[in-house]
């Protein structure tokens, strides 16, 4: 169910919302109950079989949270396994064709792909299953409550597509007595800031991908002029079509009293790339910095390791975003010019700070240029597209 069409807005958010606040005047199970069902009928609503897949991992990761909230030995071991075993998952569905193509490919032969249906926002709960854990695993979360864990893995407005939620943070908000009533300010705040993102989505973001979709469809007739104005376009689309469904996610959220976390905060104002990711996708920012970069040393162990380290969050991020050779070098440029930044950051400094936003947003612009041209096994780009993509960017 998308959150801009019109079942959402003018049936299952509305119903959701009254059906809500009437179970919380009998008691908070009641609430959470509501919030499970609804977001399980927001889920299926794709498809019964990819809401029982949802529901196996569910359980499987429920049963070895108990395990770790009861047990002091081999908790790191207990720790691994349901880790493992979610990456694994994600594998599978996302990345098993990209990996059979790769090899089909290496030893030269003809490669069709299984069918094998892609679960919505596994990318997402996967990683909000693996935080939960690790909240648990830290004694962040003292107790484990099967129908707490359920609505936060379940919660429809984050579930597809974030933002990525602290565990602690929202059993909190789910729990607070205060937080059950209606409060009309947050229900007009997160009208305005639903309709603000349902704006961005339709009158923004849909129109960009039109001339993006025709610029692609067309790549032997396209001028350089009309590249150049592509680049623009499909940054202007994927900042509004996220962040407005990221408003969309926030507003609807706000309507039920549970704050979700600002994902967006003006990231084409960022002066240098370091900045940017400070600003961009914020959740998933500092997931990555939580769970991967500090766990691997953060800058504790001097400068060749911080800048390793960067390295692999930003190929696991690239890789996190898609199957594809595109996303995985989109990545490791990034996170090479987030060690160039680290670099230059005093003499940046030093740069009038227009010079240093076009400089920024130009290499940002290039760097999303990547992602749509398809790569082979030895990555090499196929050579017309290429050479007609190159000559009318003027790269």
């Amino acid at each position: 169910m998308q959150f801009n069409s019109y079942i959402y807005i003018f049936v299952f958010l509305p119903v959701t919302l009254i059906a809500y606040f009437l179970c919380n005047k009998i008691n908070i199970f009641a609430g959470k109950l509501l919030l499970i069902l609804a977001s399980g009928i927001f889920y299926a609503y794709a498809g019964k079989r990819i809401l029982l897949l949802l529901g196996f991992s569910v359980l499987i990761n429920y049963l070895f949270l108990k395990v770790i909230e009861h047990r002091d030995k081999w908790r790191r071991v207990y720790l691994c396994v349901p880790v493992i075993l979610n990456v694994a998952l994600l594998v599978y569905f996302k990345y098993s064709n990209f990996a059979l193509q790769n090899v089909y490919n290496w030893g030269g032969r003809d490669f069709v792909p299984r069918e094998i249906i892609l679960p919505l926002g596994i990318s997402f709960f996967t990683f909000q299953q693996i935080a939960y854990v690790v909240s648990v695993y830290r004694k962040e979360i003292v107790y484990v409550s099967f129908i707490d864990y359920l609505v936060f893995i379940l919660y429809f407005p984050k579930l597809l597509m974030g933002p990525l939620v602290e565990p602690t943070d929202f059993v909190q908000l789910i729990n607070a007595p205060e937080q059950k009533k209606v409060n009309w300010d947050h229900i007009i705040c997160g009208i305005k800031l639903f309709s603000f993102g349902l704006f961005k989505k339709v009158m923004f973001a849909d129109i960009f991908a039109k001339a993006v979709e025709w610029a692609y469809s067309n790549i032997d007739t396209a001028t350089t002029m009309d590249w150049l104005l592509v680049m623009l376009f499909y940054t202007f689309e994927i900042y509004f079509d996220f962040s407005g469904y990221s408003d969309m996610a926030t507003g609807s959220s706000l309507m039920l009293n549970i704050t979700l976390p600002i994902n967006f905060d003006s990231p084409y104002k960022a002066l240098s790339i370091r900045d940017f990711w400070k600003r961009w996708h914020i959740s998933l920012t500092k997931f990555l910095t939580r769970y991967i970069y500090i766990p691997l040393g953060g800058s504790r162990k001097g400068f060749t390791f911080t800048c390793i380290n960067t390295i692999i969050v930003f190929f696991v991020s690239g890789i996190w975003h898609g199957a594809n050779w595109t996303f995985i070098l989109w990545g490791l440029l990034h996170g090479c010019l987030m060690v160039i930044d680290r670099l230059f950051q005093n003499k940046e400094k030093r740069v009038i700070e227009s010079v240093r936003w076009g400089g920024y947003l130009w290499n940002y612009q290039c760097s999303l240029a990547i992602i749509p041209i398809r790569f082979n096994w030895s990555m090499e780009i196929h050579l017309k597209n290429c050479f007609l993509y190159a000559k009318h960017s003027c790269f």
